[in-house]
């Protein structure tokens, strides 16, 4: 078997402040790390911090003092963002990897 082929990221853009601000999805490695947080003691801090800086590209230590001086909608609109292009969570705020509700449509 060949080497696999490069899958590029996902990427978007969003407003942030009334600027558009371009985004990209986490890597698996990234979404993993981002998973391992949760056991942290500052786990919600951490996370969208985490999240922030890998989605945007900025250096951990800008995206927590945004964090820590911006709006708190306009933070959540960015981790919403970014988690939506990550595949993290859907449009909706669902996980878009979760079994869908209801019947199920497979034969029995």
């Amino acid at each position: 078997m060949g080497a696999l082929p490069p899958v590029p990221l996902a990427v978007g853009t969003t407003l942030v402040g009334g600027t558009e601000v371009p985004i990209r999805s986490l890597t698996r490695a990234e979404a993993l790390e981002l998973r391992a947080l949760a056991g942290e003691a500052d786990a919600d801090r951490l996370g969208e911090i985490y999240l922030i800086a890998k989605g945007t590209g900025v250096d951990p230590a800008d995206a927590e003092a945004w964090w820590e001086s911006s709006d708190p909608m306009a933070v959540q609109k960015l981790i919403r963002d970014i988690a939506v292009v990550s595949r993290l969570q859907g449009e909706d705020g669902k996980d878009p990897n979760a079994a869908p509700s209801g019947p199920s449509s497979r034969a029995t």
